[in-house]
């Protein structure tokens, strides 16, 4: 059998559906392939760290100040006026 595909594994590391007979080929051929078994380890391990993140894990948005000066540059890399502030 031929590697895994990413986007089988990626089902399987999300465990979303119900198991079927090529998802039970997948898991056959990954017990014996160690760059299969490593990929879904990964993916794996993202998904559950994905699933139990907090909204305090989440970035914030920057100060206003930083973005009024992303505009500033922009403005000025474009030769365009600023907008107001």
């Amino acid at each position: 059998m031929a590697h895994v595909e990413t986007a089988h594994l990626v089902e399987l590391a999300l465990s979303n559906t119900t198991p079927t007979d090529a998802d039970a080929e997948a898991l056959r051929h990954i017990e014996h392939c160690p760059r299969c078994r490593d990929e879904l380890r990964s993916m794996t391990r993202l998904v559950t760290a994905a699933r139990s993140s907090k909204a305090a894990d989440l970035p914030t948005p920057p100060p206003e100040h930083v973005w009024r000066r992303i505009v500033r540059e922009v403005s000025r890399e474009r030769g365009t006026p600023p907008p107001p502030e």
